[in-house]
């Protein structure tokens, strides 16, 4: 029996004075673009997507036409461009966005397996003191695997499970589709293993990434070992895939969590 996805709006339990204004603007208006808008709707201010009909969409969540060229992005005054779109996007948009003093979140983190990118979007960053905020995505601990790289990870395995219909693929029984590092995983499932460059990105150690297609299954699970000097993490998580079977719910709610940080006084972290 298939699952309801939720189209939701976050109760933050904060009393709306702890919440500053930010100026918010986004690239990609699917369904991550969608879930930011319905919850900052005084803040999404501008919106780009080569898709007309996506960008008349949030404007219709906002009430007010809020369509851009991506030029005009660039000339806005905003605090913040949310990048939700595609690996290319990253590499061809959000060098000019950092050029132009924003700073950027981005969803298609595994744009960064590709090192020489890393590089480039890191010294933009810097001589324009602007930020690139990466969200923890359709999976959580980074924080903890981040704090435990700093005495060194040894090992970390990433085996991820989808409905062969998220992978893109028609499969009748659990299948191994993929296994090796997370530099190969992105290329071959550039939508749906995101997560495998995150952890690597946090743990400063390539992941060895398992991918397995399981018609018996309908949401994404993600199972995460690692092993250091600090002792060993067993993680898992079984997200709901969102109205786009690629994206977990939980990777909108991580880039409306970060939000929400950057707006408030108290930061968890």
């Amino acid at each position: 029996m298939s699952k309801t996805i939720p189209d939701f709006t976050v109760n933050f339990k904060y009393e709306a004075s702890s919440l500053f204004m930010m100026k918010i603007g986004i690239i990609g208006c699917g369904y991550i673009g969608s879930m930011i808008a319905k919850n900052f709707k005084k803040d999404v201010l501008a919106c780009y997507d080569r898709n007309t009909e996506r960008m008349n969409k949030l404007s219709h969540i906002l009430n007010r036409d809020i369509k851009c060229s991506f030029e005009e992005i660039l000339k806005m005054d905003l605090d913040l461009v949310v990048e939700s779109a595609s690996i290319d996007a990253v590499r061809n948009l959000v060098p000019d966005l950092l050029k132009s003093g924003k700073d950027v979140m981005i969803m298609s983190v595994g744009a960064l397996a590709d090192h020489e990118l890393f590089s480039t979007l890191k010294k933009i960053a810097s001589e324009n003191e602007c930020r690139i905020y990466i969200p923890h995505g359709a999976v959580g601990g980074l924080d903890a695997i981040r704090s435990a790289s700093f005495q060194g990870i040894e090992k970390i395995v990433l085996t991820t499970r989808k409905n062969p219909e998220a992978l893109g693929m028609s499969v009748l029984k659990e299948k191994t589709v993929f296994e090796g590092y997370a530099s190969e995983a992105i290329k071959k499932f550039p939508k749906n293993i995101n997560v495998s460059v995150a952890l690597s990105l946090a743990s400063e150690k390539e992941v060895y990434v398992k991918i397995i297609a399981d018609p018996s299954i309908e949401t994404n699970i993600h199972e995460i070992y690692v092993k250091g000097a600090f002792g060993k993490m067993n993680l898992i998580f079984e997200n709901l895939p969102s109205e786009n079977k690629r994206t977990s719910i939980l990777a909108a709610l991580s880039a409306i969590n970060l939000i929400r940080t950057l707006k408030s006084e108290i930061v968890i972290y």
